[in-house]
């Protein structure tokens, strides 16, 4: 299995997701890791509307995502490692879940939180999940679409 990409974009499937970012690696298999939309069959049916009729789509708890990420039980796809926090990344990676870089598109202004980059609002709580990661060894960039540049923002995050 390739991850072709562990992103971070509160809007989930949406535009630049299927129009740019599935083409640009041959995303066959997207993988949303969040601890909340698991068990919101709801939002899990509004999700597999949005994906692409081409690329599978799986729903999992972060613990499970880890799980089955470490077996390789996707092996021969492409996948996206999709959440909407960076807080289910941090316990796949406390799961002994490897990951060397986090890609963030989209972060919401909400009350409390920083800018970072244009689109990118970080609450005090994802300020701390992100430090942790950075403790851990992971690099963190904003990056909208494939034609853009991806930026670094590992420090910048480090230093708030």
């Amino acid at each position: 299995m390739a991850i072709v990409e562990v992103r971070i974009d509160d809007r989930l499937i949406h535009g630049q997701v299927c129009g740019f970012w599935i083409p640009h690696y041959s995303v066959n298999k997207i993988v949303i890791v969040d601890n909340k939309i698991v068990n919101d069959e709801m939002r899990k049916t509004a999700l597999q509307i949005g994906c692409p009729s081409k690329v599978k789509l799986s729903i999992l708890n972060s613990l499970t995502a880890s799980d089955k990420l470490k077996r390789k039980l996707d092996e021969g796809s492409n996948v996206l490692i999709l959440t909407a926090n960076p807080h289910p990344l941090l316990e796949m990676v406390e799961d002994g879940y490897e990951i060397k870089k986090i890609k963030i598109g989209n972060l919401s202004s909400k009350e409390g939180s920083v800018q970072i980059k244009r689109t990118v609002f970080v609450s005090p709580d994802e300020l701390d999940s992100f430090k942790k990661l950075i403790a851990k060894g992971v690099t963190i960039e904003s990056h909208m679409i494939p034609s853009e540049h991806s930026e670094d923002i590992t420090e910048i995050i480090r230093t708030l």
